[in-house]
């Protein structure tokens, strides 16, 4: 029961229109992802970390509590990648400065961790063998945190610069109604 190629019509698509939910709006997009890193990066930004509690047949349940820092991060990585297409001279020159700036401070403070563990004494050394790794950060001393918090700002003067650009875009131009 195949159907017949004499039944098939060929629409008129040059005309054709989807419904407003299916249209596609670059503005509205950039205005979602601006107004969410805006919403993530208005509140407390810290690490996630685990809540434990005991059910009633005493088994410990442990509920992630989610990392608001890597949330406003991310959020902001997302919005990059949508305004990519948008980008100026300027707003590519500042964000490379800016991921430039981010990727030294890594590598000072990588460098920093690592003297660190070089000057420890032969015990002490061997208590972080295992977690102390040439060009990674161990998550439980300072230079982590200090990464996190650098981080953290970078990506806030990156999110400062794609608002920047949404003006020199002129994003924000005032639609005409006739009445």
């Amino acid at each position: 029961m195949g159907t017949d190629d004499s039944d098939l019509e060929i629409a008129d698509i040059e005309n054709y229109r989807g419904d407003k939910l299916s249209v596609f709006n670059h503005q509205m997009l950039v205005m979602e992802v601006l107004r969410r890193i805006n919403e993530s990066g208005s509140h407390e930004l810290r690490s996630g970390w685990f809540n434990e509690k005991m059910d009633s047949s005493g088994s410990i349940v442990k509920t992630y509590v989610e990392d608001t820092q890597k949330k406003f991060i991310e959020g902001v990585k997302t919005a990059k990648s949508v305004m990519s297409c948008d980008f100026d001279k300027e707003a590519e020159e500042e964000i490379e400065r800016l991921l430039n700036c981010l990727e030294e401070a890594k590598k000072n403070l990588l460098d920093a961790q690592w003297k660190w563990f070089n000057n420890l004494t032969p015990n002490s050394k061997e208590k972080y063998r295992t977690e102390i790794m040439e060009g990674a950060f161990n998550k439980n001393l300072p230079w982590f945190s200090q990464y996190i918090e650098y981080e953290t700002e970078c990506y806030r003067f990156i999110a400062e610069e794609l608002h920047q650009l949404t003006k020199r875009l002129d994003f924000y131009q005032i639609e005409e109604f006739e009445a």
